[in-house]
């Protein structure tokens, strides 16, 4: 579409959330699944041009299956200006429990894709570890020292050989007890950008291995990713992205919903 185009459209930027079962479902299915919402909405929404038109809407970058989450994003072109608080209504009504729509608000229709915008991520992890392992707060965070002090971790994603950039990709992180004895809540501040973004199942299973006193990793043993983990030390893991932030020009983070209306 070209820019004569762009002042009769409307950016419409939504936050909802990912958690329960549909925690599981994959990025394309999410995808469609948030189309079928914004059809049922009845809202009015642009569509591409050429000999395959699609809806114009854009997400915020893909979460791991089984990860949840509290702010999800999608930015949908309207044709027509429909009040927020109407459009908020509206998707409510259309949405699972699940995947539901949290608030909305328009955005300047050239504000860059939120893939671009977002540049600061943030995880709540909680670990669940073995009644056998007697780990304490301090042993995970050495552990989290210890990982990112290598400044990278080598994985295998099926057949593709990759490399997670610790020293780019994690801004810093904060370790406390969890609710029961040998459970931990583990908060991660991570960057993204073109170039890649942390993984938190990949930073886990270095972990682990660290856990049992094993290599972290290495090219000749690389981490496998199996999307969710198969650990030893620790039982079992729950992952939810917590934020998703604008960093302004001065480093500031700001709400992707207020970010450049």
């Amino acid at each position: 579409m070209s820019d004569q185009n762009l002042p009769s459209l409307f950016r419409l930027r939504v936050r909802y959330i990912k958690h329960g079962r549909l925690a599981y479902l994959g990025h394309l299915e999410v995808l469609h699944t948030i189309e079928r919402v914004i059809r049922r909405a009845a809202l009015p929404y642009a569509v591409t041009q050429g000999f395959s038109p699609h809806m114009r809407v854009g997400f915020s970058s893909a979460l791991p299956v089984g990860t949840s989450s509290t702010c999800e994003y999608y930015d949908v072109f309207l044709t027509e200006l429909v009040p927020h608080a109407e459009a908020l209504q509206r998707l409510v009504a259309a949405s699972p429990e699940d995947l539901m729509t949290q608030e909305c608000a328009y955005v300047d229709v050239r504000t860059p894709a939120l893939t671009a915008q977002i540049t600061r991520v943030g995880y709540r992890v909680e670990l669940f570890c073995r009644e056998s392992a007697s780990f304490e707060a301090s042993d995970i965070e050495r552990g989290l020292d210890a990982i990112a002090r290598l400044g990278r971790i080598p994985y295998a994603r099926g057949k593709k050989s990759k490399v997670m950039d610790i020293e780019r990709t994690l801004v810093g992180y904060q370790v406390a007890p969890g609710a029961a004895l040998g459970d931990f809540i583990v908060q991660l501040d991570t960057r993204c950008d073109n170039e890649g973004a942390l993984r938190p199942e990949i930073l886990l299973a270095a972990l682990d291995r660290f856990l049992l006193g094993q290599e972290i990793s290495s090219e000749e043993r690389p981490i496998v990713s199996t999307g969710i983990q198969d650990l030893v030390s620790i039982k079992s893991y729950r992952v939810e992205r917590v934020f998703q932030m604008v960093e302004d020009e001065n480093g500031s983070l700001v709400d992707p919903l207020a970010a450049r209306r």
